[in-house]
């Protein structure tokens, strides 16, 4: 659908679906749903669309291109919208920052006896899950402590309903299981176990410990003091796991979700953090509070709080395994009526997304916004130390003056012998950690003679130009640019840029903060300052610049011996008779290097596969 901007949406159809915003290259940058196609797409072109919303007119300046998919309902769009994100993950889309899938725990009844397990991924198979938990460890810990208080299988054995012909093994011994692979329990009183166990993780504990109650009372009448002794022990374990249940002041037996956001600009954290928000979600069952997780979404900017809120519900309730019958909202969002409708469907029965005012939800979601505001601070405050971002990091950030996160930093460096085998290098530090997969390399093919200056020009501007032209190799773009070298080499590739001035792409490439690092004694040059930056030798921003130079610098030279290599054993081998491409790959095979072959004996030579007396004397002679 190749056309111009303002009548691209005149062939969309007059009809509910997903529409699918295009660059150049053909890579969706925005994915959104609609009632009308039509309608939707075409109040992205009108003009006043461009003034109200600069992140809207931002995006539509590399719209080249509107596909679309038309569905039955609007539900089909909203839930096709979500799969279409998730996929695509387009970049102005809000989406979660974090795609990880949380462990739950799973009960598989849909088996004769029913074993528990940790998950990561829900299906609608006809078990049971509870979850979702935060922390795989936590998890892991729970499981263990339900197999004390409900002896249930974890083993994978398939076992029938009777007759199965298993030794029973340790887990039966210490009491964690009843051993139904030794028919050693029916499957009437396994069911009760699963029952209980099923009761407990729900949120339902009071019928649990009224049970144990129950049957402690009971063997107790019946004189039978060691199963109440039992019952008794297990009794004081659920009831101590009961306690520490973070219990609300409500009678309320709904299910409920409660929804708190924040937003990096609303506390001023955005030189830091970047455009991002925390989600809060705690989970209400029965009156408890069970659960509480976070997420983190990216390209939140203040105009679009309510439209985050929309996404992230879709997002997360699209593989949820349970959907409240109350989910509280801080904020009134779009779609709200659409989105109810699609829930209601896959609860079965209707979900309210509610925006209280007052009272006990209102004061829950104020707990929940609460709860984010923490969270996003805690970010804010520990990114020095999280295990996940270098510290150095935000050391370097501050030292340049730099107003964003330093996401991704490229590092560049030449490697040449005279005026052969000349090559560039670039490597790639993302979020603290290298980012090998982001490599390159690039043989200098425009410079004659060794001018180290003029071959980092032609290596930034191949690199700026391939991203120009949509390269996908090359589509991601630096937050920061570490040149090898000092003063020349940094004007050298300063230069480099400036024909991109011009260029539609984000970030702009001559605003891009570059700084070079010189080896004789560590000075740090940048752009404008005639005076270097010196640090302390012990100084983790430093070492972290050292790292990253020596790794351009080892990629490089990497690339250049192979280079070498290559050519000395293309020149060397083919010169001697009788050496063809089969014989060369044999012997290079056999020995590895052109070294180890002019060392090699003659009986070494002629135990060669397909090297016969006379050739194995012709490499001889020759080497």
């Amino acid at each position: 659908m190749k056309e111009n901007q303002s009548t691209m949406w005149q062939s969309l159809p007059d009809a509910p679906g997903v529409y699918l915003m295009k660059a150049s290259d053909g890579t969706p940058i925005y994915i959104g749903k609609a009632v009308n196609l039509q309608n939707r797409v075409r109040s992205y072109f009108q003009q006043s669309g461009f003034t109200e919303n600069p992140f809207t007119a931002q995006m539509m300046r590399y719209v080249t291109e509107v596909d679309y998919i038309v569905t039955s309902t609007e539900i089909e769009a909203l839930i096709l919208e979500n799969n279409l994100i998730k996929a695509h993950q387009p970049r102005y889309n809000v989406k979660l920052k974090d795609d990880k899938r949380y462990p739950f725990l799973r009960v598989t009844t849909n088996e004769p006896f029913p074993r528990i397990m940790i998950t990561r991924k829900t299906e609608s198979d006809g078990t049971r899950y509870f979850g979702p938990f935060v922390r795989v460890r936590s998890t892991r810990q729970v499981l263990k402590q339900l197999t004390k208080l409900f002896p249930i299988r974890t083993c994978t054995l398939p076992l029938k309903e009777a007759k199965n012909k298993y030794r029973a093994c340790l887990d039966y011994h210490i009491g964690r299981c009843p051993a139904p692979c030794a028919n050693k329990i029916s499957v009437q009183d396994y069911e009760k176990i699963v029952h209980n166990i099923c009761q407990f993780l729900g949120g339902n504990t009071d019928a649990v410990v009224q049970e144990m109650q129950h049957k402690m009372e009971a063997a107790a009448k019946a004189l039978d003091f060691e199963k109440a002794a039992k019952y008794r022990d297990m009794l004081k374990d659920v009831q101590q796991a009961v306690t520490t249940q973070q219990s609300l002041d409500s009678v309320s037996t709904v299910d409920e979700d409660v929804i708190g956001i924040a937003t990096a600009f609303q506390h001023d954290l955005q030189s830091r953090l970047g455009d991002i928000a925390c989600v809060q979600v705690l989970h209400i069952r029965d009156g408890k509070l069970l659960e509480r997780e976070h997420y983190y979404l990216n390209d939140v900017h203040p105009e679009l709080i309510p439209t985050a809120i929309s996404a992230f519900v879709s997002q997360y309730y699209q593989n949820a395994v349970l959907v409240p019958k109350t989910i509280v909202l801080p904020m009134p969002i779009e779609s709200v009526e659409l989105i109810e409708k699609w829930l209601t469907e896959k609860r079965g029965n209707h979900v309210s997304l509610h925006v209280p005012r007052a009272g006990r939800l209102r004061r829950l979601q104020t707990l929940a916004t609460k709860n984010a505001e923490v969270l996003l601070v805690q970010r804010e405050q520990s990114v020095v130390y999280s295990s996940t971002v270098n510290p150095a990091l935000v050391e370097l950030q501050e030292l340049l003056k730099i107003n964003h996160p330093l996401r991704r930093i490229e590092a560049y460096d030449i490697s040449n012998l005279g005026d052969r085998f000349a090559v560039g290098s670039m490597v790639v530090l993302e979020d603290g950690k290298p980012a090998s997969s982001e490599y390159r390399q690039f043989r200098i093919r425009n410079v004659i003679g060794q001018n180290d200056f003029a071959m980092m020009q032609e290596v930034i501007t191949r690199r700026f130009r391939r991203a120009e032209t949509g390269d996908k190799k090359f589509n991601k773009l630096p937050d920061l640019i570490l040149i090898d070298g000092g003063k020349g080499q940094l004007s050298a590739a300063q230069a480099a840029l400036q024909p991109f001035a011009e260029v539609d792409l984000d970030p702009v490439p001559t605003q891009i903060p570059m700084i070079a690092l010189a080896k004789r004694i560590e000075e740090i040059f940048v752009p404008g300052n005639p005076e270097p930056i010196i640090l302390r030798e012990d100084n983790p921003t430093l070492h972290l610049m050292q790292r990253l130079r020596d790794e351009a610098h080892r990629f490089a030279i990497t690339y250049h011996r192979k280079l070498r290599q290559k050519a000395l054993s293309e020149s060397v081998l083919d010169e001697i008779p009788n050496i063809g491409p089969k014989r060369k790959q044999v012997l290079l095979q056999k020995f590895g290097s052109i070294d180890a072959i002019r060392q090699a004996s003659l009986d070494e030579l002629l135990s060669v596969k397909g090297i016969p007396r006379n050739v194995a004397e012709n490499i001889r002679k020759h080497l």
